[in-house]
């Protein structure tokens, strides 16, 4: 929802302590405290290697901002509506067509094979429900899990045995947007004009984006429909593991 600042800027979308502002008519800043810096490789990366439409990155820098200094990366500016808002106003055929595209844009993801766990350039990788916590990146999916357990409350052994046992760590590494929500998705009548916020990318275990969008099933209720065109269900036993284990994360 668009809204006005008080210094009179456009505000796009505003989430937690990251705001997307317009600037001028064609560029847009994203700013924050804790904005991950690496959002801007990631989108130079998916534009050299994918279609998938992204803004272009034109510059990444540190600025003052009202309680300290934040990060702030300049963009094109994608014309579309947010698929959430959008929604209602499509018929079947109009959502099974996003939904085509979006599986489309994700299957090129999913070519992109990696050798480690973590953001571009050998960042970080992130995780957590309530808050974010990093660490790595990860030469192997073991050690990824060891990170995910070791975020654990402390268990009865029984518990802890179960949640030794949640994970695989057989998968292959694939490109991840890691936040597959509907309102980082932008379109024009049934035409995806642009997916944001890639933030969470990185290369990930192949479920990992699965198990991610399934954390998005409630912004409409017949998204799930939709959402098992883009991403057909597989990943079962993962998906419960990680669900079980959701219920005893501190994050």
């Amino acid at each position: 929802m668009v809204q006005e600042s008080e210094h009179g800027e456009t505000i796009l979308h505003s989430l937690y302590d990251r705001q997307v502002i317009r600037v001028g008519a064609h560029l847009v800043k994203k700013s924050g405290p804790n904005l991950r810096s690496h959002e801007a490789p990631t989108l130079r990366f998916i534009a050299e290697k994918t279609t998938i439409p992204v803004p272009k990155v034109h510059e990444t820098h540190r600025e003052e901002a009202d309680g300290g200094r934040v990060t702030a990366i300049i963009m094109d500016y994608m014309p579309g509506q947010r698929l959430d808002e959008a929604w209602a106003t499509f018929d079947h055929k109009q959502k099974l067509s996003i939904a085509r595209q979006l599986q489309g844009y994700v299957a090129q993801l999913r070519q992109l094979k990696g050798t480690y766990i973590g953001a571009v350039d050998h960042g970080q990788a992130f995780i957590g429900l309530r808050a974010t916590i990093a660490g790595g990146p990860f030469d192997s999916e073991a050690q990824f899990n060891d990170f995910i357990l070791r975020d654990l409350v402390k268990l009865p052994d029984l518990l802890q045995h179960y949640a030794n046992h949640a994970l695989m760590d057989t998968h292959e590494i694939v490109f991840t947007h890691g936040d597959l929500a509907p309102r980082n998705i932008l379109v024009q009548g049934d035409r995806v004009t642009a997916i944001l916020d890639w933030e969470d990318a990185g290369w990930y275990p192949e479920y990992w984006e699965y198990v991610k969008a399934m954390q998005h099933l409630k912004p409409m209720p017949d998204w799930p429909e939709y959402l098992s065109v883009i991403l057909p269900p597989r990943y079962e036993k993962e998906y419960l593991g990680m669900a079980f284990l959701a219920r005893l994360r501190r994050h």
